[in-house]
This record gives C-alpha cells, sequence and structure tokens, in this order.
C-alpha cells in the first residue's frame, strides 16, 4: 500500500489539458501551481483566477490522511508569488492526536518550504478550527489574511482573518515582530556532514522558534530515495505549533502522492533547549518500526 493515497478519479472533471496541469502541481512540484501555470489554468478552465481555489479544493481534500476522523480538508493557499499552495490535514492512526496536521497548518507549511514570504488567502472546504485561526495569527500577514469558507453544500463566506479570531493573542502580544514566513531562523552548526543531516540542519537553521529558542529540522529519505524536510514552526499560544516531523511528513506527502514507498530513514536535528522534539518521534515510532531514527544536536 502506498504511504499516502490518491484517488486520481477527483481529477476525471478536468479536461486533458488541464488534469496535465493538475497533476504537474500535485507530483514534480509537491502540491503548488507557480503563478504562471495557475494562470494557464484557470484559461483552461474557463475561470478566473479568484475562483481557481475553490476549484482545486477537492484535489486538495483527495490528499488527505484522516484515518481517525474520516474528515477530509482541503485548503489553498495563495502567496504574494500569485502561486498556490496546496494543504491537506494529516492524521497518525492508533497514536498521539497531538501530533495530527490541520489542513490550514499544511497549506501553510507548503508555502513556507517552497519559500513564500507572504500570503494573499485562504480557501478551505470547512471553517477552520480555533487551533487552525491562532495558527495562521502567527503569520505577519494575519491582519490582512483573506480567509474564504466553501462548505460542502456549495455556501461561502469570505472574511479577514481578524473577523474570525476576534481580541486575538499572538506575536505582538510577546515582543515579536515578523511571523513565521518572515522569520531571519538562526545559524546553527552540527558535527555530522552526510546529506541528510546537512539537509536537516539547514531545516533547523530556517525553523521558527521565537519563544523558546527550540530550532528543529528533520530529514526524511522514503525507500525510493525521495528526501523530504520539515521545520519547527512555534506559535504564541505553545499548542498549534507544528512540529518537524510533522511538516516533514507533510511535504513528503506531496513528493510522493500514491506511489508505493515506505520510510527508510530519519534525521532530526535541533537545538538543546526546554523543549525536546525527539519526544515526538518518539510517539511514532511504533507507526514506523523499520525506520532508521537519528537524533543531533546543533548549536
Amino acid at each position: 500500500m502506498p504511504l499516502f493515497s490518491f484517488d486520481s478519479r477527483v481529477l476525471d472533471g478536468f479536461a486533458s489539458n488541464a488534469r496535465a496541469l493538475v497533476e504537474t502541481m500535485l507530483f514534480p512540484q509537491a502540491g503548488m501551481l507557480t503563478a504562471n501555470q495557475a494562470e494557464e489554468l484557470a484559461s483552461c478552465l474557463s475561470i478566473s483566477i479568484g475562483d481557481l481555489p475553490e476549484k482545486l479544493l477537492p484535489v486538495a481534500a483527495a490528499c488527505s490522511v484522516a484515518p481517525v476522523s474520516k474528515f477530509y480538508v482541503g485548503a489553498i493557499i495563495r502567496g504574494g508569488s500569485g502561486a498556490l499552495y496546496l494543504g491537506a490535514n494529516m492524521e497518525f492512526e492508533n497514536s498521539v492526536l497531538g501530533m495530527s496536521l490541520h489542513g490550514e497548518q499544511s497549506a501553510v507549511n507548503n508555502a513556507w518550504l517552497h519559500g513564500e514570504t507572504s500570503i494573499q488567502s485562504l480557501a478551505v472546504n470547512a471553517a477552520p478550527c480555533g487551533h487552525c485561526r491562532q495558527f495562521l495569527h502567527e503569520l505577519q500577514c494575519s491582519d490582512t489574511l483573506e480567509v474564504k469558507i466553501i462548505s460542502a453544500n456549495g455556501k461561502s463566506s469570505c472574511n479577514t482573518l481578524d473577523k474570525y479570531l476576534p481580541e486575538a493573542f499572538g506575536p505582538n502580544d510577546l515582543g515579536i515582530e515578523g511571523g513565521i514566513l518572515s522569520s531571519k531562523g538562526a545559524e546553527l552548526r552540527c558535527g555530522e556532514s552526510d546529506e541528510l543531516a546537512k539537509l536537516a540542519l539547514d531545516a533547523a537553521c530556517h525553523s521558527y522558534a521565537p519563544y523558546t529558542g527550540g530550532y528543529a529540522g528533520v530529514a526524511l529519505e522514503a525507500s525510493d530515495g525521495t528526501k523530504a524536510c520539515g521545520r519547527y514552526a512555534a506559535n504564541a499560544a505553545h499548542n498549534p505549533s507544528l512540529p518537524p516531523f510533522t511538516s516533514a511528513m507533510s511535504r513528503l506527502r506531496f513528493m510522493t502522492l500514491g506511489r508505493d514507498v515506505e520510510l527508510k530513514s530519519m534525521t532530526l536535528v535541533e537545538k538543546e533547549s526546554c523543549i525536546n522534539h525527539g519526544t515526538h518521534i518518539e510517539a511514532l515510532k511504533h507507526l514506523y518500526p523499520d525506520m532508521e531514527i537519528r537524533t543531533l544536536k546543533a548549536s
């Protein structure tokens, strides 16, 4: 069985040229469309660029991994560059529910790992929960972020995030300027120099940890040689923080959709702090008994 399944029947409603563009986004580009591709796809579908995220929401939801809730969340982010990024929820069966990834978090993570530095809008097929609203408030652009909710019955609503999260508590309350996408990260060093160690170290250097200094990155290697990295994204309210392993798993999901791969190895690089990212890995270790796990300290 593939590590992450994808039901390609969701693409049957697309014309062949439009379907080819969607497949280009889902597979080689790890869940994204460039601004030019988005314009081309909208033209192929004879819709406006503003309506494209809604059209793609079922595709994003088909990427969901929800063995526990059976509730499939799809999210689409439009970055400041005009590119579109898919997001979908992810759950780990028979394990800690706190490691679950929400669809909105997944979309932000996808944009962040692709190098996007700002977000214009978010479209989602269900109202964001409080956890996600708090996570989104960690973005520097949260005050102007447009959130469009498109329910299963076709009804939609659109407001800026501050309307969905009034009197919010966030980075500014703790004296932190900037946010996840605009973070400068940290300069770290690690004693190991193999490829996975270097990838995990680079991810740790670009992680976001202004509250605890717990900078951390994860590099995963799949059985077919695919390598995916993830970063820690902290939150002012702590609980909505994104663990680096979950970040990397979401990245791997979009890189290997529908392919029969297994997790081969994982390298975690973390700076010593008052939190321990390795505990998250231990909580999921039983799900991947054949995965080689390595934890390295950075300074």
